[in-house]
């Protein structure tokens, strides 16, 4: 009996310290309500659509608040720290947005799980489970992240940037983290289903966290990079960018490399999922 009031205490403590240190940060503090709302809304809509994959589980509010808040109290910041550090660090600054940056991302999000596994024991028992926690550490994480990309955009472009940067980042890539660390979430739940022993259950999440982070990786140096320069739309190598994207690109041509990246692995989660016997 002590032992399950104990747990829901701890797991109160965890929501209400992760929800302090959202509403205390310097940045969310200083941010306009409307940028707040365009970094905080698209994500919750998404993590609507993610907790349908498990509908026919009753999971625990707590613990799913805890992997969004998590996401976005504690992965977001200590990611930017460490990669600002990894950026500032002699010989390491270009590897950063294509290698580096990639696998401390994913090793904040995935702490999310670690947290859930801890705290709320039980909670993460197969794959689908692992997707639903590792798409929602994902999701507080863009939420986090897409702040600052939010106020640069309307600083530099007033309202027309700011709905350029929504649709590109809250909506067309709002499911790229999300589907990131699902991976990660997945090789999780797996290893704790299956009731592996402890050597074996920690290279099963090791190589979930490698495989987010080599997709992650090939994300930002590839097609990212590919993005950055359509919507630039310089006539030339080394030219200035156009004031604004073609409409075109806006809204055929980057769609289309979203999809061709990022699909496959969300058809990928999608089909373990349906795996595991609770999607219809």
């Amino acid at each position: 009996m002590a032992r399950p009031l104990i747990r829901r205490a701890g797991g109160a403590l965890v929501l209400v310290a992760l929800l302090g240190t959202l509403v205390v940060r310097d940045q969310l503090a200083a941010t306009p309500p409307w940028i707040a709302a365009a970094a905080l809304l698209p994500p919750l809509g998404f993590a609507g659509l993610v907790l349908l994959l498990d509908r026919r589980t009753r999971e625990s509010w707590a613990p799913l608040c805890a992997a969004f808040l998590w996401g976005a109290a504690v992965a977001a910041p200590v990611a930017s720290l460490v990669n600002d550090v990894l950026l500032a660090t002699r010989g390491l600054g270009d590897a950063v947005p294509t290698v580096l940056g990639p696998a401390v991302e994913e090793i904040a999000k995935a702490s999310a799980l670690l947290v859930v596994l801890a705290v709320w024991r039980g909670e993460i028992d197969d794959p689908l489970d692992g997707i639903v926690y590792g798409a929602l550490a994902g999701l507080g994480f863009a939420a986090t992240e897409n702040v600052g990309y939010y106020v640069l955009a309307a600083l530099q472009g007033g309202v027309p940037g700011l709905g350029r940067a929504l649709w590109l980042r809250g909506l067309l890539q709002g499911l790229n983290h999300a589907a990131f660390t699902a991976a990660t979430g997945a090789a999780v739940g797996w290893a704790y289903g299956r009731r592996s022993r402890r050597p074996a259950r920690a290279a099963i999440v090791l190589a979930g966290i490698g495989l987010s982070s080599l997709v992650h990786a090939v994300w930002n140096a590839v097609a990212s990079e590919t993005i950055t320069q359509i919507l630039c739309g310089a006539p030339s190598p080394g030219a200035a960018c156009t004031p604004s994207p073609a409409p075109l690109d806006l809204l055929v041509t980057v769609p289309i490399l979203v999809v061709t990246f990022v699909g496959p692995l969300v058809v990928t989660l999608l089909a373990i999922a349906t795996r595991a016997g609770r999607v219809p």
